[in-house]
């Protein structure tokens, strides 16, 4: 076991384990590169694969991190509002009412937009006044920017 244990870790050479097994059977030498390849590619790669696979996941949910992303994006974020807004029939001074947001929630611009940024939106009335932050009855883009970063993150669907 220790002979098993020195070659995985690099203590032993797989020659010099290999050598005494050589002089006992053939099988043994199968049997230890058997043990020694299925362990390096099989076991170890999956532990690695669960590591790196729950760091990767760890990062894209982090609420802060994302949060922070958005808003250094501002500009680019606050760009794609606007024109989600024009095909949503936004009026001149860039805000969308109740009706609009109703009328084009189904759309594929609008279902996009909302699924890349994570948010599952099957309820437009609760979802528009969660927007609405001022109670006017029209969203401009900086409270429906606002408002979308606050509801990513863990709990994305309106319940």
């Amino acid at each position: 076991m220790l002979t098993l244990f020195m070659s995985l870790s690099g203590g032993v050479s797989w020659e010099q384990a290999l050598s005494p097994l050589k002089e006992i059977s053939a099988i043994w030498v199968i049997c230890y590169i058997g043990y020694v390849s299925f362990t390096y590619f099989a076991v170890l790669n999956v532990v690695t694969a669960v590591f790196c696979q729950s760091a990767i996941e760890s990062a894209q949910n982090d609420q802060v991190t994302l949060m922070q992303n958005m808003l250094m994006n501002k500009e680019k974020h606050v760009r794609k509002i606007q024109e989600l807004f024009g095909r949503l029939g936004a009026t001149d001074g860039g805000v969308i009412t109740l009706q609009m947001f109703e009328e084009n929630i189904n759309s594929d611009a609008v279902s996009s937009y909302f699924e890349a940024l994570g948010l599952d939106v099957w309820d437009a009335w609760a979802f528009f006044k969660l927007l609405d932050s001022d109670g006017g009855g029209s969203v401009d883009v900086e409270e429906f920017f606002m408002g979308c970063l606050r509801f990513r993150g863990q709990a994305k669907a309106m319940d």
